[in-house]
C-alpha cells in the first residue's frame, strides 16, 4: 500500500484519472469476460457469480444441457398486445402446438366424411337456389360461415358447431380481435397495459371471452363425465383437456385462439381462391373433373381423396401466391438486441419482416409470375424429386405463407382440409359469376377480403354425389 502512495504521489497530475479509468476498464473487462457479443443471452451462469470461472466449468461438463436451456430461454421471445389474451397462448405454451400436431394433424383422415357432410348442410343453408335463376351474394360472409361451422365440428363436436351463439362469438371475435391490435397501436407502447382497459373493443373481447366459457366449460364437463363410456368423436376440446395435464392452462382461451388461426385464414383463402376462379373460369370445369374421377375411383370419401386432388392443391397454392397478406411475412419485433452470426446487429424495438418479392420470380416460378396460372404449382410437382416440394401445405424459404421452420403454422393440413371440401361442394353443386367487374381484394397491395363484395351463384346438377 505505501509503494501505491508513493507511486500516486509521484505521477503527475493528469495521470491519475489515467490509471484509474484504466484499472476499472480491466475490471469491467473481466466481469464481461464470456460475453462479447451484447444482446445474447448468458447461459450457465448462476445468479450470484461475479465471473465466468463456474460457469466455464459447467460448460466443460455439460455444454448440451446449456445449449438446450439457451434456447429455451430465448425461442420464444415473442410479443402480444395487452388485453388480447387470447392470441397469447401460443406463445405462451406448446400446449396448442402439441394438441394440433400430436392429435388434430393424425386425426384428418378420419374427420373427412363428417367435415364433407357438415359443408353440404352449411352451404344449403347459406345459398337458397331460389328457381334455379342466378342469385347474388356477399360471398365472405359465406366463407366465414363455412369455416366457423367445420371448425367447430372438429374444435367442439355436433352440438355446438351449430348452436348460432357459439357461431356468432366465433365470428365476432376473429373480426374484433383484429381490429383491437390497430386500435392499440394508435397509442404509444408505454400506455398500451392501461389503455386496453378502457377500449371498446378490448371490452367487447373481455364480454365475448365470458359468453364463451359460459357455453364451453358445461360442454367440458360432459365430456370429462362421460369420457370412458362415450361414443362421440374426440374434439379437440378434449385434447386440450388431455395435453395440458396439470399445467395451468385457460381451455376456453386455447378455443377461442384456435377459432381465431381457423376462421380467418380459412375463409380469406377460400375467398380468394373463388374469385381466382372466377376470374380464370376454365378451371371449373377442370376441377370438376378432376373430383369426380378421384371420388369415383376411391367410391367415397378416403384418407387419401384430398392428396389425389393435385390439380385443386396447384389452383389453392397460386392463388395463396398471388394474394399474399402483405409484401413482407413473419413479421416480428426484436425483444432483446442481438447480434446475428455474420455481425449484423439488431437493435431492441426493431420490427423485422421477411420480403416475398421473390414469390413472383420468373427464375424460381416460370414465366408469367404476376398471373393466375392453376398448373403451375402441379408441373413443378412433376419435375424429378420434387413431388412433395409444392404442395399446398409444404413451408420453405421459397414460399412463406405458411412461414417457416419452428413456428411454421401447425394448423395448415387442417385448414387444406377444410378449403379443399368446401370448394368440393361450391364448383360441385353451382355455378359462378360476376356483373360488371371482377371481385377483388379492398386493399390495393395485400388480399383482404371485402364484405360488401357481391358475386353471382347458380345450382348445378354435381357429376358425383359428395
Amino acid at each position: 500500500m505505501e509503494t501505491l502512495r508513493q507511486l500516486v504521489a509521484a505521477t503527475p497530475n493528469g495521470f491519475l484519472p489515467t490509471i484509474v479509468i484504466g484499472l476499472v476498464s480491466l475490471f469491467s473487462w473481466y466481469i464481461r469476460d464470456g460475453k462479447p457479443f451484447s444482446g445474447f443471452k448468458l447461459v450457465g451462469k448462476e445468479p450470484g457469480e461475479w465471473f465466468n470461472t463456474t460457469a466455464l466449468r459447467r460448460w466443460e461438463h455439460d455444454p448440451l444441457k446449456l445449449i438446450k436451456e439457451g434456447f429455451k430461454a430465448v425461442c420464444q421471445q415473442l410479443t402480444i398486445y395487452p388485453g388480447l389474451d387470447a392470441l397469447h397462448l401460443s406463445t405462451k405454451e406448446e400446449i396448442i402446438q402439441e394438441t394440433i400436431r400430436k392429435h388434430l394433424t393424425q386425426a384428418l383422415g378420419g374427420l373427412t366424411q363428417r367435415l364433407s357432410d357438415e359443408a353440404a348442410a352449411v352451404l344449403d343453408e347459406s345459398l337458397p337456389t331460389g328457381n334455379g335463376e342466378w342469385q347474388h351474394i356477399q360471398f365472405y360472409m359465406t366463407a366465414a360461415q363455412a369455416a366457423a361451422r367445420l371448425s367447430a365440428l372438429t374444435f367442439l363436436g355436433e352440438e355446438l358447431c351449430r348452436n348460432p351463439e357459439w357461431i356468432d362469438i366465433s365470428i365476432s371475435f376473429t373480426g374484433v380481435a383484429l381490429h383491437s391490435g390497430n386500435s392499440l397501436r394508435a397509442w404509444p407502447a408505454i400506455l398500451r397495459p392501461f389503455v386496453h382497459h378502457f377500449l371498446p373493443e378490448l371490452w367487447y373481447i373481455k364480454s365475448i371471452t365470458e359468453k364463451a366459457r359460459a357455453i364451453i366449460l358445461p360442454e367440458l364437463e360432459r365430456r370429462r363425465a362421460a369420457r370412458s363410456t362415450s361414443t362421440k368423436p374426440q374434439v379437440s376440446l378434449s385434447w386440450l383437456d388431455d395435453v395440458r395435464v396439470d399445467r395451468n392452462f385457460d381451455i376456453v382461451k386455447g378455443q377461442l385462439f384456435l377459432t381465431f388461426a381457423a376462421i380467418h385464414t380459412t375463409s380469406s383463402a377460400l375467398t380468394a381462391l373463388l374469385y381466382d376462379l372466377i376470374n380464370n373460369p376454365k378451371y371449373f370445369d377442370l376441377l370438376r373433373e378432376e373430383i369426380a374421377q378421384v371420388l369415383q375411383e376411391d367410391g367415397g370419401w378416403k384418407k387419401t381423396s384430398l392428396y389425389k386432388m393435385k390439380l385443386m392443391d396447384s389452383c389453392m397454392k397460386e392463388s395463396q401466391r398471388l394474394n399474399i397478406l402483405g409484401h413482407h411475412m413473419m413479421n416480428r419485433r426484436v425483444e432483446a438486441s442481438m447480434t446475428l452470426s455474420d455481425g449484423t446487429h439488431l437493435p431492441k424495438g426493431v420490427h423485422l419482416g421477411v420480403p416475398v418479392s421473390h414469390m413472383r420470380d420468373s427464375e424460381l416460378l416460370g414465366e408469367n409470375p404476376d398471373q393466375f396460372d392453376g398448373h403451375r404449382f402441379l408441373r413443378m410437382r412433376q419435375q424429378p424429386s420434387q413431388e412433395n416440394k409444392w404442395q399446398f401445405v409444404t413451408t420453405s424459404p421459397h414460399f412463406l405463407s405458411f412461414g417457416h421452420g419452428k413456428h411454421a403454422c401447425s394448423g395448415r393440413f387442417f385448414a387444406s382440409n377444410e378449403i379443399k371440401i368446401i370448394l368440393c361442394h361450391l364448383i360441385m353443386k353451382y355455378d359462378w359469376s360476376y356483373e360488371n367487374e371482377p371481385p377483388k381484394s379492398a386493399h390495393e397491395h395485400q388480399f383482404v377480403p371485402d364484405p360488401e363484395t357481391v358475386i353471382f351463384y347458380k345450382k348445378r346438377v354435381p357429376e358425383i354425389q359428395l
